[in-house]
């Protein structure tokens, strides 16, 4: 069993509200696997902490805002917390596996990990996107219909790497489970389900593993026996019921 640390940032915002809300549940489900958990919510989400904690764990799930480089903790006096910087203290990573659910770290933050000997890390290249209900917001997100495959598949991701599954594995399952969802909402009529297709298919083509043998990602042209798999066309159109995890500038 291993040593695992969560980060559930929460702040005024649609974003983390969401995702720790449903980060809570694979808490829950990592302390039922038999792992030793540390769970950092809402202020205790601080630089501080999260140093004094990454050390003793190896596997870290984090659940916030994100940029390129950078991997946010919760506001404290109006200002979010920077946990991690690329060449700056990405180095603690070393040794463990990552997944962080935020936007674009898979670009520069996730691979410097790696180079400075993470062992895998798990994240996204582009913007990660949901879409919610608002009738859901703020009281019952856990019950809106809308926001349930985004954070169903990301929640994969996290269970996987905790059930000690290969990359590869991990990255196969995570990709399966967007193309259950898409299987689900393509055959719906609801009026949000061209968006939440659009969404779902943009997430799944940003979402990447790194490990120090290379990395899995999706490409537009599909193989048999291998990673890729073919890109849904997507729309750029984004409406008032959708969000992303992207970091305040």
């Amino acid at each position: 069993m291993a040593n695992v640390l969560v980060t559930r940032s929460r702040n005024a915002d649609i974003a983390t509200s969401y995702l720790a809300a449903y980060a809570a549940q694979l808490v829950d489900k990592a302390i039922q696997m038999g792992h030793t958990v540390t769970d950092l919510y809402g202020s205790e989400v601080t630089l501080e902490n999260f140093e004094a904690e990454i050390e003793a764990h190896n596997i870290f799930l984090g659940y916030g805002h994100g940029s390129k480089s950078i991997f946010l903790g919760s506001k404290i006096n109006e200002h979010s917390e920077v946990l991690l910087k690329a060449g700056v203290n990405s180095n603690l990573l070393s040794g463990k596996k990552v997944n962080l659910t935020s936007c674009l770290t898979g670009i520069t933050l996730g691979p410097k990990m790696v180079e400075e000997t993470a062992l895998e890390f798990y994240g996204y290249v582009g913007d990660w996107v949901f879409v919610y209900h608002p009738e859901y917001y703020p009281d019952r997100v856990l019950e809106d219909p809308y926001a349930q495959a985004f954070f169903d598949t990301a929640l994969t991701t996290g269970c996987a790497v905790l059930s000690g599954k290969s990359p590869l594995e991990v990255f196969s399952e995570t990709v399966a489970r967007y193309e259950y969802w898409w299987n689900y909402w393509i055959r719906q009529e609801d009026v949000m389900a061209d968006d939440i297709l659009t969404w779902l298919n943009w997430d799944r083509k940003n979402f990447i593993a790194i490990t120090p043998d290379g990395l899995y990602a999706p490409t537009v042209k599909a193989k048999a026996g291998n990673l890729l798999y073919l890109a849904l066309p997507l729309s750029a159109a984004l409406g008032f019921l959708i969000i992303s995890d992207r970091m305040e500038k």
